[in-house]
């Protein structure tokens, strides 16, 4: 895509004599020796502080009295070595915003766009801030959208998978209006440097070098960068023996008033004055505040059921791709990175993929595609939405930690769930990612058993504030349950994260726990045990986070107070005991998977109805409670009365 130069970006030609960006640097450098940095940094720092002074000075659109304004430029610091410089800057433009002795920290202060972290994320969240502004600038307009993302690299960062993952995305999407800003570590192999610049040179981006103490050359190539049609790369090498020219003493030009501010504050105030006269002003700002319409609620219910009324099967993964389908309709917001391993059981299926007209793909670079997540979700203005298959959530689970490090609403469907995927090996069968996950803060981990439990757990992680949320889904449809089965001793429901779906009168002898497709196994292990005179509730599970918030009145009804607890779920126990309490029994995954069928699988790890009920037997047996009677387990173990197995494949 072009480039569209920006009517409020200042690109003023500039000598080795202008006194404004060489005075700034050289108070930008007294704060850097000031510091307590190592001497490696502190050479890094050095060298970059003309680049990012020059930068700051002529071209990035930043207005220091509000910070936040939407149409700011992004100016992305992912490393926390790099941290000094962003607080050098603030500092030179408004002194009494910055405190430079304290550490500038993610929530600190609205400048500092995201949380440091591992090498590469940030390199991917500023791809997705980019890809943010191209969707927002082809909704509204350059006159409401015409920024761009800058960021303050190290070369490590261009070393790391993700980092490469996003720049090949970012190319894939011409993401022109990204640059990148770094130098060699004095640490570095000057040959190891030049790979990492020719891998993004190969990548499709605008790769220019310039040395770094040539302010003429410095801008010649930033206004370059605004003239490129692709994401750019400005590598900044050092020079030996380099010395500052002697400035004399003049007026002070830091605070609200200098120079720099008052372009900022001039580009914002022209800006707010087209905001006022937008026609799409009321939804710009709606979206910019994260607020839906008055009415999205109920009109995606009946969008959804009459997605679910033309649906193939009535599976959990069906079930929400027609949420994300009818989601994408009325929101304009939405924003999707979908992943090739997403599809893949829905090809083999022959289902439709109701979102694939709006989902931007991203093949299989599923690391680099979370990491664009993070940077959409915390650019402001979308709702990003990402779709993968489950397994390669171990791919993904570095980016992930950081969207709830910051707390950013960013949701993630993940197909495939359970054992769906049993044939292809156990390499591709979860055991520990489900307790994982949960023990990650601030995210919700959503595993609904149907189709009503998958648009009531849509509504759920739409709505969960602490952060992002998943939605772990599986191809295969559920069996199917009588009406008067399914409401008898009904209490709560999926949005609670946990509700009570079956249970008989009087005392309970034994309460059956599941989420996902093992609530169908609990459903038939209880019918059973029924059978035998015990009095059986089935609670489903979707959401352990929801459910920990409710009151404790709430889940004491719906996990009960006495009886035997049994968790069900094909995975690993860890965690599981937070609902079992010391006395329970767990029936689930011990080792990795198998390749064989999902009857087969669910077999050999005991996940059945007749090994559940010869276990719950057995204890009832064991402690005297039915002496009397003379138990029996199904005659039949296999599941094919569940509908679990993989014929759904062959359709």
């Amino acid at each position: 895509m072009a480039s569209t130069p920006s009517t409020d970006h200042t690109t003023l030609s500039s000598t080795p004599q202008d006194t404004l960006v060489l005075r700034m640097d050289k108070a930008a450098r007294a704060l850097l020796a000031a510091g307590t940095t190592e001497a490696d940094t502190q050479t890094e720092l050095q060298t970059l502080c003309l680049p990012i002074t020059a930068l700051w000075c002529r071209i990035l659109r930043f207005d220091p009295a509000v910070p936040n304004w939407p149409d700011r430029d992004r100016c992305v610091v992912p490393s926390s070595a790099m941290m000094p410089l962003l607080s050098a800057m603030l500092h030179l433009t408004a002194p009494d915003t910055q405190d430079l002795s304290a550490t500038v920290d993610y929530g600190q202060h609205p400048a500092v766009e995201i949380a440091t972290g591992p090498a590469g994320q940030g390199m991917a969240a500023a791809a997705g801030m980019a890809l943010a502004e191209q969707q927002l600038a082809k909704r509204y307009g350059r006159s409401l959208v015409n920024h761009r993302t800058w960021v303050l690299a190290r070369d490590s960062d261009l070393a790391t998978g993700v980092a490469l993952e996003a720049a090949q995305l970012a190319s894939r999407f011409g993401l022109n209006r990204m640059a990148v800003l770094v130098c060699p570590s004095p640490l570095t192999d000057p040959t190891d440097f030049s790979d990492s610049l020719a891998r993004f040179g190969a990548s499709g981006w605008s790769v220019r070098k310039v040395r770094a103490h040539d302010l003429g050359a410095i801008m010649s190539a930033l206004q370059a960068i605004m003239r490129a049609r692709k994401p750019t790369l400005l590598a900044c090498m050092p020079e030996c023996c380099h010395t500052l020219p002697d400035l004399p003493a003049e007026e002070e030009l830091t605070g609200p008033w200098s120079p720099t501010a008052r372009r900022g504050a001039s580009i914002r105030r022209s800006w707010l004055r087209r905001l006022a006269q937008h026609r799409a002003r009321a939804d710009f700002e709606r979206e910019q505040a994260g607020k839906p319409r008055q009415t999205m609620r109920e009109d995606w219910g009946r969008l959804w059921r009459q997605a679910m009324r033309a649906a193939p099967n009535g599976s959990s993964q069906q079930a929400a791709f027609a949420g994300l389908g009818a989601l994408a309709l009325l929101r304009q917001d939405l924003a999707i990175l979908a992943a090739t391993s997403s599809t893949r059981s829905s090809r083999r299926a022959n289902l439709p993929i109701p979102f694939s007209h709006s989902a931007q793909p991203c093949g299989i670079q599923e690391h680099g595609m979370a990491g664009m997540l993070n940077g959409m979700a915390r650019h402001g203005g979308i709702l990003p939405c990402g779709v993968a298959g489950m397994m390669t959530i171990d791919r993904m689970r570095s980016a992930l930690r950081m969207t709830a490090l910051m707390r950013s609403k960013v949701l993630y469907l993940l197909t495939d769930d359970g054992l769906a995927l049993s044939d292809n090996g156990g390499g591709w069968q979860p055991v520990e990612q489900l307790a994982s996950l949960r023990a990650m803060p601030h995210l919700a981990v959503f595993r609904p058993a149907c189709a009503e439990e998958t648009f009531a757990c849509w509504q759920a992680a739409l709505n969960w504030p602490q952060g992002p949320a998943l939605l772990i889904l599986c191809p295969n449809p559920p069996p199917p349950r009588s009406g008067a089965s399914r409401r008898a001793g009904h209490y709560g429901g999926p949005s609670h994260g946990g509700y009570l779906a079956s249970c008989g009168a009087g005392a309970r002898h034994v309460t059956l726990m599941a989420s996902g497709p093992e609530v169908a196994i609990a459903t038939q292990a209880g019918q059973h045990l029924s059978e035998q005179g015990l009095n059986v509730a089935v609670v489903s599970i979707p959401c352990w986070e929801v459910f920990a918030q409710q009151p404790p009145a709430y889940r004491a009804a719906v996990l009960g107070s006495e009886g035997l607890r049994v968790g069900i779920e094909a995975a690993s126990s860890f965690g599981w005991e937070r609902w079992l309490g010391a006395d329970g029994i767990f029936v689930g995954m011990d080792d990795f998977g198998i390749s064989a069928p999902a009857n087969a699988v669910y077999e050999r790890f005991g996940i059945t109805a007749g090994a559940i009920c010869e276990k719950v037997l057995a204890r009832f047996l064991a402690s005297g409670a039915q002496k009397d009677s003379s138990p029996t387990a199904p005659s039949s173990s296999r599941l094919e009365d569940l509908d679990m197995s993989l014929t759904i494949t062959r359709l």
